[in-house]
Order: C-alpha cells, then sequence, then structure tokens
C-alpha cells in the first residue's frame, strides 16, 4: 500500500503544479479536495472498523469450508453471490472484501466477490430496471453471472496453475 500512496502523491504533486502553472486555480482545487476528504474519512473508518470485526467474526473454518481455494467452485458460487448482496458503495465494500481476502478466501472467490459487487449489485437493480426494463435487466444478470462465475474460476486456475510452478 505504501508504493501506491507514494505514487499518487507523485502524481497529485505534478497535478498542483500544472494547475498552477496552467491556470492557477490550485488552491481551488486543493479545497476540494480536503471537503471531499473531510466528508469520508468518517465513512472509511467505519468501513475499516465493520472490515476488521468481520475479519473477526468470520470464522476460520468457514472460510476454509466455502471461500478457500480448496472450496473450488462451491466459493465462486458463493463470492459471486455474496459480492451481488454486498450493496455498499467502494468505500466500505473493498475493505470488506480485502478483509475476507485476509481471512484465507481464495483467489477466485474474491475476484467473483469483485465482480458480482461490480456488475449483479442489487443496489442498481432498481434503477437499471426503471431505466432499461425488467426484460434488460434479466438479460444483464444472466450475462453478468456468467461472466462473474468465469472471472472467478479464471482466477481459480491462474492461482491453482501459479501454485504448482
Amino acid at each position: 500500500m505504501l508504493q501506491t500512496t507514494v505514487a499518487l502523491s507523485i502524481v497529485a504533486v505534478i497535478l498542483i503544479m500544472v494547475n498552477a502553472k496552467l491556470s492557477g486555480r490550485h488552491m481551488e482545487g486543493l479545497k476540494a479536495g480536503l471537503k471531499q476528504a473531510l466528508l469520508s474519512i468518517p465513512l472509511i473508518i467505519v468501513a475499516f472498523i465493520l472490515a476488521g470485526m468481520l475479519e473477526v467474526l468470520i470464522p476460520r473454518e468457514f472460510v476454509q469450508s466455502w471461500l478457500s481455494r480448496e472450496a473450488g467452485l462451491k466459493g465462486i458460487v458463493l463470492g459471486t453471490f455474496g459480492g451481488m448482496l454486498l450493496a455498499v458503495g467502494p468505500y466500505a465494500s473493498f475493505p470488506i472484501i480485502a478483509s475476507i481476502w485476509a481471512s484465507g478466501a481464495g483467489l477466485g472467490t474474491v475476484v467473483a466477490i469483485l465482480t458480482g459487487w461490480a456488475l449483479l449489485g442489487l443496489d442498481k437493480a432498481p434503477f437499471e430496471t426503471a431505466f432499461f426494463g425488467t426484460k434488460f435487466y434479466v438479460y444483464k444478470w444472466g450475462v453478468s453471472a456468467l461472466f462473474c462465475l468465469g472471472a472467478g474460476f479464471i482466477a481459480h486456475v491462474l492461482e491453482l496453475a501459479l501454485l504448482s510452478w
């Protein structure tokens, strides 16, 4: 995570310098960024606390039986539908998914959770149905579910291949 922080910091400094030179509105950008940070920090703190609690509360036996690499297709299917039910934004979902990963979930399961969250999230269902219709939503859901399962399976196979390497 340190490398990502350093890289983003370098990009931010470069953008501040470019913005200062081109438009002189760099202070405006800094104020807008600080305002967004102040609004987001409480949510991020709560999300990390929630993720930590989940990491402690999820029994290792459950992770080993249902979510680990050894769980195989069972973990991928559960991950796909678990991701679909994870109807929260990225500030909350990524720490939660990271805690599941830290608890010992397999790569295929975690990829299935992430793709299920992104493509099948139930929080988007009312909007998709309202704007595009029920028929579209059903087709989209079917294709997306297959994609989530496929992505999880490919990640699972890659994880197994890398272990035998």
